[in-house]
């Protein structure tokens, strides 16, 4: 009886030690993807990258920037998967704000490579904002490279919104 006890003994031992260890969780990251092109969004083109199908959708876009009027246009390009409505990138195509051009957007295709540009015009600085992307195995578009380069918006035609002068007080030293 005393064996039978401690062989029961040694088995819920091993047993409760064995489910105190820590597991390893795998977690899977998945991109997500978000569906805001609309239905009446015009289908511009179809591009492909390493074997992966992608729609470029054209929006008028409803809902506007903070700063912008009734009167103002915001219009975004959508890339989705092929024949979905799940974006997997989007940028700003045009922007206006009181009439002046506040956004300028742009895509190429080089290679296997979508390269997004995007210009930025207000009244506190200026800038060009390049993003690469590529797809990954599953075709989600993963981004590879960003910059930033300042625009002179001195140099720019009266259409687009200028970099204003800020004025700072003089102390007197």
């Amino acid at each position: 009886m005393k064996s039978i006890f401690l062989v029961f003994a040694l088995i819920l031992g091993a047993f409760s030690g064995h489910s105190q260890q820590k597991k390893i969780k795998k977690t899977v990251t998945v991109p997500v993807s978000y569906s805001n092109t609309v239905k009446e969004s015009q289908r511009i083109a179809k591009i492909k990258l390493k074997g992966h199908v992608y729609d470029v959708y054209q929006n008028n876009m409803n809902t506007l920037m903070s700063e912008q009027t009734p009167n103002d246009v915001l219009i975004e390009y959508d890339f989705t998967f092929g024949n979905t409505k799940s974006t997997v990138a989007n940028i700003q195509k045009y922007a206006t704000i009181k009439g002046k051009i506040a956004r300028e957007g742009f895509y190429k295709v080089k290679g296997d490579t979508l390269i997004l540009t995007v210009n930025y015009y207000d009244p506190y600085h200026g800038g060009a904002l390049t993003e690469s992307y590529v797809p990954d195995k599953k075709g989600w578009l993963k981004e590879v490279k960003s910059e930033m380069k300042p625009i002179d918006t001195d140099t720019v035609s009266e259409k687009y919104i200028k970099t204003e002068i800020m004025a700072a007080p003089y102390l007197g030293h």
